[in-house]
């Protein structure tokens, strides 16, 4: 199964195929022809490809800053529309960050704010690769977001870092004379993704520079080579429940390079410095952050910042570059949401921050940029990662104290970007240019949507702001910093920044030399692409458009250039300027056009790989299948022992032929599967195959009627309405699943797949009750007349559940605005209220009561194991999960509203007895759970016990003595539902440790799964006794299975997810952890997403177990035939979640076109692998391998009922 899903999704989500191209500045992207200009002169003798226009740049990273955010509206908090007098209220997150507005007004010239439009996913991590090497992400790269890897793409970070100083004729001569290049001083602060991203370039070079050895500037510099210096300070970033100290340890640390070293007459001398230092630290909320050998002086010798090669004041006035990443408003998201008086304090504090930085710039002699921006958005719950407009609209603004945007460039630029848009306008790719593209400005919907009228009229008007895409950045930083664009880089430049310089010694307008660059590297890149690789995916079609236009434009280029050769005069009139500006739109829309024509087409399906992985999961679905029908009357040994031998020719055979016809596929560029992708087909297809066709072959052999093997049959007939209950319920399941797996033909249908499930679930518990009714009126006896009753009452409960649970929900865009969110308690919340998780706390007397009840009618609550884990240890365990959810309840609102008010935060040593509290909480709930309540089972797993009681004689008519009259007997407890109640146990250890790591809805949802699963189990146990007299010859068991995997996906939405990332609830991954440990939280966050499978799974062997007595004679004499049972049973669950994966992996190869396919049908298809390899092993490994046969193998030693009593009372009677 592994195998098959492994080449599918290689085959259905390649990543995209990664250059190790490097850009240089010693060679143009021109080739030699297009580098002469028509008089024969060089294009440029400087190194740059673009003459620097600052000297210096920070780089500031509000994370999730959304576009709204920033923009400044003058009609909020003016006038309301109903009387004219009163005030609107403003959402907390708009018009807070005044500093932005109040420069663009002052200094137009030297400030512009953007929409900065992200591609999805919007995590950090996949923006981070897009921000700094202009590439595009693929879906796959989706999951790696708390797994990042280095970067291998060329990036400015790179550049930055190794500058060659090669002259850009790229002669001989010039590369002996310049044997090195030089490195710029780099700054970064904040969010350590960056360092798991670029290891090398974010080298912090403080050990270095204490070495005089490894660190001698001066002869470096005597090489032709500069050696910079680097400080480095990351922050952990995954604690979305932390606030405060990524952004303190930024806020702390920018003004040891912003601000002058700080001397003890600073007040007198200095008092504006004096007083910005001041206004830094108290912009620090933890003050302890202060404390770090950072802030020592520089002249001790303890301090970490700086060394006897570079000093205090180097710091401040010899860094390049700074990049510095905050998440404070990202992780206020996360917790509050955006609609919380919090995020108002937050983006202030970003405010005041970025007033500091400007006053430190505006002092600097040295031309500085300033970029603020989001790398993504938030939704309405602050969270991310999906493609919803909220989610990719972030902000980019920038400042310079110098100017670069003049009004006369501005008017140019306008002109530009509208022709452009007619250019593509006229090209007909509607499907391949979205508006985004298309059009370079962008009215800010989001504000104006907030102050909407319930009759639709607006409170705001939108407001115009400029957009363009975030890959863009890469670009306009690199030549603005006089660097070369990184080599695989997709963006165009933001025009604003260029459209004001002249360069060279004909003066060409700057616009048109940094677009003309711009444009030939991205098609070099894609000409280099396209040679790397035969089956690159790219049209004809579309190869053919890139060029027509790219050739285009440099004929217009080269008209320009003849023209500006004959004229020396003729940059200044407007005939010729205008002739620029058509020259310069068509270089940008020829980057429009590969961006949004590769955006639509980069998925490079491999059809091969889909079909083998599909063929492969087909395989092991009808091998499910298949196991059920032969494990009815064989047993698993027997089985396994007839197919090993075959299924490994098969899969010898059957490698060699994968390998074959791999060989003659690659070479007719029909596919790029590699050996090891063949030999992983031909291996697990072979295998599956084989083992199908003996089970094939087995079946037919006893559908004749033929003996062989260990052949088990029950000796009791079926009646004729007991066959014709369970065939039509087996026939309404069978339907289910087909209506299950048709879902996702369909979007709407794919992302209601909530609400599909609850009508599935429903119907066939429906059925049940009408099967369980039916029953009560053909019961020939009381008994099973009792026992239909008990079907149809455990029918109507669960049906009452079902409807209990489809109230929790948590809402995906595609279903808003019709659907409510009520996971935590109220639509806009995003922390789980109090009240629900006092609700939650009511589930410690709830379960185990229904866990006693079950196991009061075989008297196995009786017996030590319940008392002591079920009354004790299981109520103990839930109520500190319970405890620790209250207080985290608290605590949020506590945090909400100190946060709404600004109130100070809680002292120290309080948050810490408090966080300690809730560690200590977690930690023991799960360690009483696996070292008491597990090793306890493992110790005496059976509920059984044997009470001695005094019974009246037989004789006692007779005249005899008193002690005469009277006898002892043994009454064992437990004795009829032994195995049940001794794997019930178990399943009640695994619920505990789920339970704890569930929020508090999904911890009530859970358990109500439960109940709902040992109901299910007690129904079926009673309907067969009622219809079919215990007998297996004719088997509910898909009926059952079938209800209980809908269960599974029922409750999997109940408990808060969908089957979309931004639904992953990441915080609970810090529920009993004190700091972020990669394995151990992505253990937990498994477990809180995927809680309802795995309860589920390891249920399913109660199905067999449930009411067999110790004393079962059909057990002792054939127990294989039990175990052959459990797997059989098991393989229809397996084969119905295999079934729905199939499906989804089916349908979204088939709609992989499709504009929904990144949205909707291949996250489906990513979580539904998790589901099956997860609870596949579950099932297979933890509930029968070991828990099934260790249960069985225990009870068939204890002994019949004889050997209990004397075990117990020391006698043989």
């Amino acid at each position: 199964m592994a195998v098959g899903f492994w080449l599918f999704s290689n085959g259905f989500l390649l990543t995209r195929m990664v250059l190790s191209d490097h850009s240089t500045a010693s060679v143009l992207p021109f080739s030699k022809s297009a580098l002469a200009k028509p008089d024969g002169s060089a294009a440029g003798a400087a190194c740059e490809w673009y003459p620097a226009k600052f000297e210096r740049a920070i780089v500031l990273v509000v994370d999730a800053m959304r576009a709204d955010f920033v923009t400044w509206s003058d009609e909020i908090g003016m006038v309301d529309s109903e009387d004219g007098q009163h005030k609107i209220r403003p959402k907390p997150y708009h018009n807070r960050m005044p500093v932005i507005n109040s420069l663009n007004t002052k200094f137009p010239e030297q400030t512009m704010l953007y929409r900065f439009r992200a591609d999805p996913p919007t995590t950090t991590l996949q923006r981070l690769k897009g921000l700094t090497t202009g590439q595009l992400p693929t879906f796959i790269d989706a999951g790696s977001n708390f797994a990042g890897s280095a970067i291998n793409e060329d990036n400015w970070l790179q550049a930055m870092r190794w500058q060659s100083l090669y002259a850009c004729n790229g002669t001989e001569s010039s590369k002996e004379s310049a044997t090195g290049g030089y490195k710029r001083n780099l700054v970064f602060l904040g969010d350590d993704t960056w360092i798991s991203l670029f290891p090398e370039e974010l080298s912090d070079t403080h050990a270095i520079e204490a070495n005089d050895t490894l660190w001698n500037e001066q002869s470096e510099i005597a090489r032709g080579k500069r050696r910079g210096w680097a400080r480095v300070r990351p922050f952990p970033s995954l604690n979305v429940w932390d606030l405060d100290t990524v952004d303190d340890g930024v806020l702390s640390r920018l003004p040891l390079f912003l601000l002058p070293p700080e001397t003890s007459d600073e007040r007198i001398n200095n008092p504006e410095i004096s007083a910005e230092r001041k206004l830094w630290h108290q912009l620090v909320k933890q003050q302890g952050m202060l404390a770090h050998p950072d802030f020592l002086s520089s002249s001790s010798a303890e301090n970490t910042m700086v060394t006897k090669n570079v000093g205090a004041e180097q710091l401040h006035s010899d860094w390049d570059v700074i990049i510095a990443h905050g998440l404070g408003v990202d992780h206020c998201g996360h917790r509050f949401g955006p609609d919380h008086p919090a995020i108002s304090q937050k983006l202030a504090q970003m405010n005041q921050a970025i007033e500091l930085i400007v006053q430190a710039i505006s002092r600097s002699d040295k031309p500085t940029a300033l970029y603020v921006f989001g790398d993504h958005g938030m939704d309405s719950k602050g969270d991310h990662g999906g493609d919803s407009p909220r989610e990719v609209d972030a902000a980019l603004w920038t400042y310079s104290n110098v100017k670069w945007n003049t009004h006369e460039a501005s008017g140019r630029i306008d002109r530009v970007l509208e022709t452009a848009e007619s250019i593509l306008g006229n090209l007909s790719l509607t499907d391949v240019l979205d508006g985004d593209l298309r059009s370079s400005w962008w009215l800010n919907t989001h504000l104006s949507d907030d102050y909407r009228m319930k009759d639709g009229k607006l409170l705001v008007e939108p407001v115009k702001m400029r957009s363009v895409p975030q890959i863009d950045l890469v670009s306009t930083l690199t030549m603005s910093l006089g660097l070369h664009i990184p080599f695989n880089n997709l963006g165009a430049v933001i025009p604003e920044f260029f459209a004001s310089d002249s360069s060279g010694p004909d003066s060409e307008w700057g616009l048109i030399r940094a677009l003309r660059l711009n444009a030939a590297q991205v098609m070099r890149y894609l000409e280099k692409y396209m040679d790397s690789s035969k089956s690159h995916g790219f049209s004809s079609e579309a190869v053919q458009s890139w060029r027509d236009m790219y050739n285009s434009a440099e004929t217009s280029y080269r008209e320009l250039a003849d023209l500006a050769a004959h004229n020396p005069n003729a940059h200044q009139q407007s005939h010729v300027m205008l002739f620029e500006e058509s020259v310069a739109a068509q270089y940008y829309a020829f980057l429009r056009v590969v961006l949004g024509t590769l955006r639509q087409m980069w998925a490079q399906f491999d059809s091969v790989l889909i079909i083998a992985g599909l063929c492969i999961i087909v395989e092991v679905l009808v091998a499910l299948v298949l196991l059920y029908l032969v494990l009815r009357h064989d047993s698993l040994d027997y089985i396994v022992g007839i197919s090993w031998k075959t299924g490994l020719g098969g899969a010898v055979a059957a490698a060699i032929a994968a390998r074959s016809v791999a060989h003659i596929a690659n070479s007719k560029a029909l596919s790029h599967i590699t050996q090891l992708e063949a030999t992983a087909f031909g291996t697990a297809a072979g295998l599956v195959g084989a083992s199908i066709l003996v089970i094939s072959l087995r079946l037919v052999q006893q559908c004749r009627g033929e003996e062989a093997g260990s052949v088990a049959k029950d000796s009791v007939d079926d009646q004729g309405s007991g066959r014709f209950i369970a065939y039509t319920l087996n026939a309404v399941a069978l339907v289910m699943a087909v209506i299950h797996c048709l879902a996702f033909t369909s979007n709407s249908f794919t992302f209601n797949e909530d609400s599909i499930v609850l009508y599935l679930v429903q119907t066939l518990t429906l059925a049940v009750v009408l099967a369980a009714f039916k029953s009560t009126r053909l019961s020939s006896s009381d008994q099973q007349k009792a026992a239909g009753y008990r079907a149809l009452v455990c029918s109507l409960v669960i049906l009452v559940l079902n409807r209990i649970a489809s109230y929790s929900t948590v809402c995906r865009e595609e279903q808003l605005p019709g659907c409510t969110p009520t996971f935590y308690g109220a639509p806009s919340a995003s922390i789980s209220s109090t009240a629900l998780a006092v609700l939650n706390g009511s589930m410690v007397w709830l379960v185990p009561y229904v866990i006693q009840h079950f196991l009061r009618r075989s008297r196995s609550d009786q017996a030590m194991l319940p008392k002591l884990w079920v009354n004790v240890g299981m109520r103990i365990c839930m109520g500190m999960a319970a405890v620790y959810w209250i207080l985290d309840s608290i605590d949020g609102t506590l945090a909400s509203e100190a946060a709404a008010s600004a109130s100070a935060p809680s002292s120290p040593s309080s948050k810490s007895d408090w966080s300690e509290l809730r560690l200590v909480l977690a930690r023991m709930s799960v360690g009483i759970a696996i070292g008491g309540g597990f090793a306890a089972w493992v110790a005496s797993p059976f509920c059984i016990d044997v009470a001695v009681t005094t019974v009246p004689s037989a004789n006692r008519a007779a005249k005899l003595p008193t002690t005469q009259t009277t006898k002892q007997a043994a009454i064992i407890l437990g004795f009829g539902n032994a195995y049940g109640a001794a794997y019930l146990m178990l399943v009640s250890v695994v619920f505990c440790v789920l339970y704890t790591f569930q929020q508090p809805m999904g911890g009530i949802m859970l358990s109500m799964l439960l109940v709902k699963l040992v109901l299910c189990v007690e129904m079926f146990d009673s309907l067969r006794d009622a219809t079919l007299n215990g007998s297996s010859e004719t088997s509910l068991v898909p009926a059952q299975m079938t209800l209980m995997a809908l269960l599974a996906y029922l409750d999997y939405f109940a408990t808060g997810h969908q089957f979309t990332l931004v639904s992953i609830q990441w915080s609970t991954a810090f529920v009993g952890v004190r700091e972020m440990q990669l394995i151990l939280c992505g253990a937990i966050v498994v477990l809180n997403t995927f809680g309802s499978f795995i309860l589920t799974s390891i249920c399913v062997p109660l199905a067999v177990l449930w009411n067999e007595s110790l004393g079962s004679q059909r057990l002792r004499l054939a127990p294989n035939a039990y175990i052959a049972r459990v797997t059989g049973a098991a393989s229809i669950f397996a084969a119905y979640i295999v079934l729905v994966s199939a499906s989804t992996a089916a349908f979204a190869a088939w709609f992989r076109r499709h504009l929904m396919v990144w949205k909707i049908f291949a996250p489906r298809f990513m979580f539904s692998v998790p589901v099956v390899l997860l609870s596949c092993t579950v099932l297979f490994a933890a509930a029968i391998g070991f828990a099934t046969i260790r249960v069985l193998r225990l009870g068939l030693s204890v002994g019949d009922a004889q050997a209990i009593v004397a075990q117990k009372i020391g006698q043989v009677r």
